[in-house]
């Protein structure tokens, strides 16, 4: 039996609710939509001198995604129960990928 082992096997959604009330929902921006790779970070929490990353999770996204900033929002679908509303702690794109971090709530 052939190993089905895609790099991306996870698909998810990143955005941006801008003008939320307490009245309105707000707008939503999308960012995002297509494939990733949603991975629980193994090595300890890391600090650096001027920024500290404190994360449990990151999603790995092909290619260059421009714009995500600290506190737009992931959607993900994995091989368990999709998850919504996950904010985005910090961002990387590089040409190569882009890579979200975010802590996913504990149920």
């Amino acid at each position: 039996m052939k190993v089905n082992n895609p790099r991306f096997p996870h698909t998810c959604k990143v955005y941006r609710i801008s003008g939320e009330t307490s009245f309105d929902e707000g707008n939503e921006t999308v960012l995002y939509v297509g494939k990733c790779n949603k991975y629980g970070r193994t090595s300890p929490r890391t600090s650096t001198k001027d920024n500290v990353i404190k994360v449990d999770y990151a999603v790995d996204i092909p290619g260059l995604v421009k714009g995500v900033v600290s506190g737009d929002i992931v959607d993900f679908a994995d091989f368990g129960a999709p998850f919504e509303g996950c904010i985005i702690t910090d961002c990387y794109p590089t040409t190569m990928g882009t890579t979200l971090y975010f802590n996913q709530a504990k149920g």
